[in-house]
């Protein structure tokens, strides 16, 4: 067991260090829309689309990284109790994923709707959201406190 937490550990340090990176690009993301003033340059649907493009690439190694390390099973391993946290973060993965092609399929007209950049806002909440519970999860797993029931 004890030649377990290392794996668990590195794993979690870079699920925790490749947080920082997407934070830095869904913040890109958010810059891009146009402010209440108006449009300026790097602001737009077509800029939104573009940074959508550009967060798509890390976010899906991200995710696969998490996965191909095991890190969830190894937390429901160690932490049963948190099997439900785990499955629901793998499924986010999938989720994300398939709304951020979705969006990024959009032609440039598209893209010009209200709904399309609803639901673009809509989907950055939801990697907040999930970024949010995971790293809950992964600061916990870090710090030992995951065998403490929740």
């Amino acid at each position: 067991m004890t030649h377990q937490v290392p794996s668990v550990t590195r794993a979690v340090q870079t699920a925790v260090s490749e947080h920082r990176n997407l934070n830095r690009l869904v913040s890109q993301v958010e810059a891009a829309f146009s402010p209440a003033g108006g449009p300026h340059a790097g602001s737009g649907p077509d800029v939104v689309a573009a940074r959508l493009d550009a967060l798509r690439g890390p976010l899906r190694a991200h995710f696969d990284e998490e996965e191909r390390a095991g890190l969830f099973e190894q937390i429901e391993r160690d932490a049963p109790e948190h099997a439900r946290a785990c499955a629901r973060l793998r499924e986010d993965h999938e989720t994300i994923l398939r709304r951020i092609d979705t969006l990024r399929a959009a032609s440039p007209l598209e893209r010009r709707r209200p709904m399309w950049i609803r639901e673009v806002r809509r989907l950055l909440d939801e990697v907040h959201g999930h970024e949010a519970r995971e790293t809950d999860l992964l600061n916990r797993t870090l710090d030992g406190s995951t065998a403490a029931g929740d």
